[in-house]
């Protein structure tokens, strides 16, 4: 085990130093949860009312109003206010707020309340279609189970909903005899009264004027309406009728004084609207009840309305959040640049990123598929396979397009860490490959679970310590957000780890790499975008003393990540946002996810066990550095490549002319440019005795390395063989000889060999295949092409090529010029793919050959590169120019 231990990169090696970290993460979980019941508003919550009892609740409401609930599908479910929770956090302070919603008024500030929605069920062939999903009904009750909230939706669904919307007679008889009743009567005996009264009556006398105060008592109305007289209702008569319906909710008990009485008209006639607002705020919150009503008593509607004692000031925390939603979009869109510039230049670990791909898609997938979505509604009316069918598309489309997302993120990161950062990824290689029981493996996620509940730690003691730093809350609990809220915390949590991990930790940390390559670099980069970020599990709104904790947390997470490595990480912030996600089971009272919670201790348990067994086991960091990404060997093929075409280049450049020679009477000038890094083009100058000079120009099939080769092979033969006395005839059967004897078949090389004496100007050469020889006659200012006979050398051997080969002669005068060329020149492309030709460079010459050898050369070239239109050069462009120099 000693040696082992040794074996392993100091970065794995899990020490007393672990041990305490590890130590410290048990004390931090455990004072979180001893801490966070009293600074989480969430543990005010509770399913003492539960669903079953919510829907009781809400059909005795209804029908105690005369609605009919016959043929409705309910469903209830606990919501949070979080506009209203993030305002009492504000005006209070967080523990304040705490306090309050555990008092007995929290029932009338209901941060928490019961959802009822009413839906109708379908009758046989009627569509299906959303219009006929829509609820009939929505009603909201406080935690002990009285009604805060009333929606009489059915206008919204047509004819559809008239049955449901209703009331019996659209008569309330009982609120009516509160406004409409002998003096001396009792409850029951103003009921029986009124009961005597035909529905009819009511409907055809009772009307609302508001302009005008009623002087008639009550006593005086229900005699009105013996008589079938008119019966108008003032703003007097609507307060009764509104303190009768609020009897029964969970604001009988507030001081309430009108604000306002109206009548508008509705689909269903005419309605008063009555708004009522308390004497004074509740927990700095002004309450505003507004019931809507029928001038037959008929309750049609009850908001409730929370508005803030003090103005609340938003600005900073809307600036902060903008900071963090623009940062994390900058980091997206670097990635997706950095992909493609990667995948351009190949520079990609396919195989990893589709792994990563491929996981983090099924993940968010089988969220997406199990997430209670307004899309959920469709099941209530749909059977099995059609459900199964949705699911099935929501996730193909949900994992599809994240797995695009992650393809990219993935490849990138893999790419940058193994570029600057390579010792940090060799954990999370074996995480891809499944490879879980080794010691590198085991002491990250040892590690990674221990930073992980530090930072719970460190976000409960901020709660406690830091009244004005606000949670921000959703509005549907998990329980009632995805089927099994343990899948969603787990699957969730890895999704958005990961994501956070990739695009922020390696996203920042990649970019100081690149400024400076200095752990405090990063660890700065780290922090101070952390503090926008906010890497620590529990969510804070965006406000000044969130940016402090979110940068301790950045400091936290940057410090796990230069010590250790990207697992390590992501562990850390998986665990976390495992644990978090699950509070809703271990802080509600009789929640649902109990059971949830549970299974989720037991997963981060399985985890930290993995990690002792991996720590506990033989195996070493050996296995890290065994997988090679293929992108990676490539590079290293082309590594090697490139560094043989640069040496190929420097011999090449050493075998061709560095310097013109420097021989009396003529003016040379010469150049030869590589369509690669090396080129089969070749012309050299050799010095003769009696002041001669030879002069060769060859161009060998092909480009690359190969033609290098052979070119070299050229060089040799033809500088042996120039120094023999032999004609340029000759010179050219023994290259032939040579060349086939040691080429391979198919390889071939054009060339013209010459030799000049300046003394006579007398110019004999041969042409083997190659372009023609352009002459300058200055006296006659003529240019002319000269074609002497001569197969290419290597096309054939023998006495065919003997034969074929003609040597010619020439006599300069003084001020003429001698041009060579490859067929880089003469065949030279523009965007039109014509061709430059030789009857262009013959013309061309013609009008410049009265220059010197060197303005030649640069006026040739310059035509030719004007010409091709920055279509670059397709082959090797090699030129030499021999002047004859006047007396």
């Amino acid at each position: 085990m000693a040696n082992d231990r040794q074996n392993l990169p100091a970065p794995f090696r899990f020490s007393g130093m672990d041990m305490l970290m590890l130590l410290l993460g048990i004390m931090s979980l455990v004072a979180f949860g001893w801490m966070l019941t009293d600074v989480h508003p969430d543990a005010t919550a509770g399913y003492d009312t539960d669903s079953d009892a919510a829907i009781s609740q809400a059909n005795i409401f209804l029908i105690s109003h005369g609605y009919s609930t016959d043929g409705l599908i309910t469903h209830a479910e606990l919501l949070r206010r979080t506009e209203l929770l993030g305002d009492l956090q504000s005006t209070l302070g967080r523990n304040t707020t705490v306090d309050f919603l555990y008092s007995e008024n929290s029932n009338q500030v209901a941060a928490y309340f019961w959802q009822v929605v009413y839906r109708p069920t379908l009758e046989p062939g009627e569509s299906r279609f959303a219009n006929d999903r829509a609820p009939v009904f929505e009603i909201e009750l406080a935690q002990d189970g009285r009604v805060i909230a009333f929606r009489n939706l059915s206008n919204r669904i047509g004819a559809a909903g008239q049955r449901f919307a209703v009331t019996t007679g659209r008569i309330n008889r009982n609120a009516l005899a509160s406004i409409v009743r002998a003096d001396t009567s009792t409850d029951s005996q103003a009921r029986a009264a009124l009961a005597a009264i035909s529905d009819s009556v009511f409907q055809a006398f009772m009307t609302f004027d508001l302009d005008h105060a009623s002087t008639a008592t009550p006593e005086q109305a229900l005699n009105r309406l013996l008589d079938r007289q008119v019966v108008s209702l003032d703003s007097t008569h609507l307060e009764r009728l509104f303190e009768y319906h609020i009897r029964r909710t969970a604001f009988a008990d507030l001081d309430l004084r009108l604000d306002s009485v109206g009548v508008t008209q509705t689909p269903g006639g005419r309605s008063a609207r009555v708004r009522m607002v308390t004497d004074a705020p509740i927990a700095g919150q002004n309450i505003k009840v507004e019931a809507g009503m029928t001038p037959t008593g008929v309750l049609t509607r009850l908001a409730l309305e929370y508005e803030s004692a003090q103005p609340i000031e938003t600005s900073v925390s809307v600036a902060l959040g903008a900071i963090k939603i623009g940062l994390l979009v900058l980091l997206g869109f670097g990635f997706i640049i950095v992909f493609f510039r990667r995948l351009m230049a190949r520079l990609l670990d396919m195989k990893a990123a589709l792994v990563d791909a491929m996981v983090i898609g099924i993940l968010g997938g089988t969220v997406a598929a199990t997430t209670t979505t307004t899309l959920s509604e469709l099941f209530i009316y749909t059977p099995l396979w059609g459900e199964i069918l949705l699911r099935l598309v929501v996730f193909s489309i949900v994992a599809g397009a994240i797995s695009i997302f992650v393809f990219m993120v993935a490849g990138v990161t893999d790419s940058v860490v193994r570029e600057k950062m390579e010792g940090k990824l060799g954990t999370l290689v074996l995480l891809r490959h499944g490879d879980f029981q080794n010691k590198p493996m085991g002491a990250s996620l040892v590690r990674g679970i221990s930073v992980g509940m530090i930072l719970l730690g460190l976000g409960s003691a901020a709660l406690l310590f830091f009244e004005n730093l606000h949670l921000e809350l959703g509005e549907r609990f998990l329980s009632d957000l995805v089927i099994r809220p343990v899948l969603g915390g787990v699957f969730e949590g890895f999704e958005s780890s990961y994501f956070l991990t990739l695009l922020w930790v390696v996203g920042v940390s990649s970019v100081a790499q690149r400024l400076n390559p200095k752990p405090w670099m990063t660890l700065l980069f780290l922090t101070v975008t952390g503090m926008f970020v906010g890497p620590g599990p529990v969510s804070f709104v965006s406000q000044p003393i969130a940016l402090v904790v979110g940068g301790v947390s950045a400091l936290i997470v940057a410090w796990a990540f230069i010590r250790y490595d990207i697992l390590t990480v992501l562990a850390a912030l998986f665990s976390a946002e495992i644990v978090w996600s699950l509070t809703e089971g271990y802080l509600v009272a009789g929640s649902p996810a109990w059971i949830d919670a549970l299974l989720g201790a037991l997963f981060l348990l399985s985890m930290l066990i993995l990690g002792f067994a991996g720590v506990a086991s033989r195996r070493t960091g050996k296995q890290i550095s065994t997988y090679v990404p293929e992108y990676v060997s490539e590079m290293a093929g082309q590594e090697r490549v490139r560094r043989e075409l640069e040496i190929a280049h420097q011999v090449q450049s050493f075998f061709l002319p560095r310097t013109m020679p420097e021989v009396a009477g003529l003016d040379i000038a010469g150049m030869c440019l590589s369509a690669n890094e090396v080129g089969g083009d070749y012309y050299d100058f050799i010095e003769l005795d009696d002041g001669r000079l030879a002069f060769v120009l060859g161009d060998v099939s092909g480009k690359g390395i190969q033609a290098a080769f052979f070119m070299t092979l050229v060089k040799g033969i033809v500088q042996t063989l120039a120094r023999q006395n032999l004609s340029p005839a000759e010179i050219m059967r023994r290259l032939n000889t040579l060349f086939c004897s040691n080429a391979p078949p198919g390889t071939f090389i054009s060339v013209v060999y010459g030799e000049l004496n300046p003394k006579t100007g007398r110019f004999s050469f041969a042409r083997a295949g190659h372009n023609p020889v352009i002459w300058y006659e200055a006296d006659k200012k003529t240019s002319t092409a000269l074609r002497p006979q001569g197969m290419a050398i290597g096309f054939t051997a023998g006495d065919t090529f003997d034969q074929t080969i003609e040597e010619s002669n020439i006599e300069m005068k003084s001020g003429d010029t001698l041009v060579f060329y490859t067929d880089g020149f003469s065949e030279a492309m523009n965007r039109a793919r014509a061709l430059y030709g030789d009857d262009r460079l013959l013309e061309k010459v013609n009008q410049i050959g009265d220059r010197s050898a060197s303005a030649i050369l640069r006026l040739m070239t310059e035509d030719v590169h004007h010409f091709i239109e920055g279509m670059g050069r397709a082959d090797d462009m090699t030129m030499a120019v021999i002047k004859l120099s006047r007396p």
